[in-house]
């Protein structure tokens, strides 16, 4: 089969590879993957993969080809991808809470073979049935940016009524807002372009901020002024540099909930007192569980959320998407796509 492999660090090929055979799983026939910021960091050695060669991707649906006697999945069947394989038998796998399993098989992209492939072996617990309503480029975005989505609006536990900021509008950024109003909230966005600002509006953002000179250094007084001197309830926080993330604790209301998601090599520094005395809240949240994907792919179905697609390459030029985002080009999403 052909794949995107990591040869080494930093050094990728699109190339035959040996098609997988994990005995017990059910093979998938990729006709979507997604093009993730998580890809650079793995390109960058951020994160590197247990050995090399390595395929990268994590993120991606198709149509079982294969799949043992007895699955719960058939031959032709539509599926998303969820990434992350469980022990399933830990208190979190048990409680549905898998992204933090203590002892996983793996994940895909991550320390076993990802996306980037014409076929994908994965457990037959690691598929959600797709609807006819959503496409497979959709379902493979909702593979990583819907669910993390998902989760991370749970995790912080936004109400109806109640104002949200997403900081950053790129493609996690875009589903934020999305699956915070389908939970009620009012939803501000901060953005580094007036395009960005734009495509936040365009799928429900109320009001945005546009980055100027100051960088953030002005964001949590706008924020106020947008909020009638309160702040926001929740903060969401996709860019993860010491001067966001600071922006955004300064920016919450009394009690408010700050939602870490994104991150780079930036620390936070903060004195414990700019927490304390209003009980701001710190929550951290890492991609998803199964039941998050199932929640996520069930919005896209009731028409609640769209993806927002920027481009579509074949896999020969996954090169071009990646570095189409490392430059910051891309509105949306990049998506790779294979023929029926």
């Amino acid at each position: 089969m052909k794949a995107a492999v990591l040869e080494r660090r930093g050094e990728l090929a699109v190339r035959d590879f040996p098609e997988p055979a994990q005995e017990g799983w059910v093979v998938v026939q990729t006709r979507a993957a997604g093009i993730c910021g998580t890809e650079l960091h793995i390109l960058d050695a951020m994160f590197e993969p247990p050995s090399y060669p390595f395929v990268i991707g994590h993120e991606a649906a198709g149509v079982v080809l294969r799949a043992p006697a007895g699955s719960r999945v058939s031959p032709g069947q539509r599926v998303a991808v969820y990434n992350m394989i469980g022990c399933g038998s830990c208190k979190w796998c048990r409680s549905g809470n898998d992204q933090v399993c203590t002892d996983p098989t793996g994940q895909l992209g991550f320390t076993l073979n990802g996306t980037f492939a014409e076929l994908i072996a994965v457990p037959a617990e690691n598929l959600v049935p797709l609807p006819e309503a959503v496409s497979f480029e959709d379902a493979a975005l909702l593979s990583c940016g819907g669910m993390t989505a998902v989760h991370a609006v749970r995790l912080a536990g936004v109400s109806l009524g109640e104002t949200v900021v997403v900081n950053g509008v790129g493609g996690v950024g875009l589903m934020v807002i999305q699956v915070a109003r389908a939970a009620g909230a009012r939803v501000l966005a901060v953005a580094d372009s007036e395009e960005k600002a734009a495509l936040a509006e365009q799928v429900g953002a109320y009001a945005t901020i546009v980055l100027g000179g100051d960088g953030y250094d002005a964001v949590a007084g706008r924020v106020r002024e947008l909020t009638d001197g309160a702040g926001s309830d929740h903060f969401f926080e996709l860019v993860g540099t010491g001067a966001s993330m600071l922006a955004g604790i300064r920016g919450l209301a009394r009690r408010g909930t700050f939602v870490s998601i994104g991150y780079t090599s930036d620390e936070l520094t903060i004195h414990p007192v700019e927490l304390i005395l209003s009980e701001a809240r710190i929550v951290s949240s890492v991609a998803a569980s199964k039941r998050d994907l199932e929640a996520a792919v069930q919005l896209a179905a009731d028409g609640r959320i769209q993806m927002v697609i920027d481009t579509r390459y074949p896999l020969d030029e996954v090169a071009v998407g990646l570095d189409r985002l490392r430059s910051r080009q891309v509105k949306g999403r990049n998506v790779l796509v294979w023929p029926a």
